[in-house]
């Protein structure tokens, strides 16, 4: 489901579940940028596709933005642990490199209902390097 105007310079696009999609959409919405100048907010856990379509990269866990930056900067130095696990979980084609499930190592994640007057405290985030930030107040994981 995307949607796009002609005056729009934005696309907000949700990732299929479907890989052949994927790609395919992917390959779309690169034309579309490089065509029209556009900018588009990319939405998925698949890694990989991210850093094949973005030129920044936002990760989220739980609500709350944990790092962000530019992909190169993400994805060559990731700070924050959830960062690290979405990484570790990429699929790997070659099954001798493959990790067990044992060796992603997940955390469960932590219920997002708080009780009644629950105040989050103000996220802060400690600069990497140039554009680059991670969250260093509690994000639960």
């Amino acid at each position: 489901d995307s949607k796009l105007a002609p005056e729009q310079k934005h696309l907000t696009q949700k990732q299929p579940h479907l890989l052949l999609l994927v790609w395919d959409l992917t390959l779309r919405l690169l034309l579309l940028q490089s065509e029209l100048g556009l900018s588009f907010l990319f939405i998925s856990h698949d890694m990989a596709v991210v850093e094949r379509v973005s030129h920044r990269v936002g990760v989220m866990y739980l609500g709350r933005i944990v790092e962000i930056g530019s992909r190169t900067s993400v994805f060559e130095n990731p700070q924050h642990e959830y960062t690290k696990a979405l990484l570790k979980a990429v699929p790997i084609a070659d099954p001798r490199m493959r990790k067990d499930e044992k060796d992603l190592n997940f955390k469960p994640i932590p219920s997002p209902i708080h009780p009644n007057g629950y105040s989050p405290e103000p996220s802060e985030y400690r600069e990497v390097s140039k554009d680059h930030f991670v969250l260093i107040t509690d994000s639960g994981y």
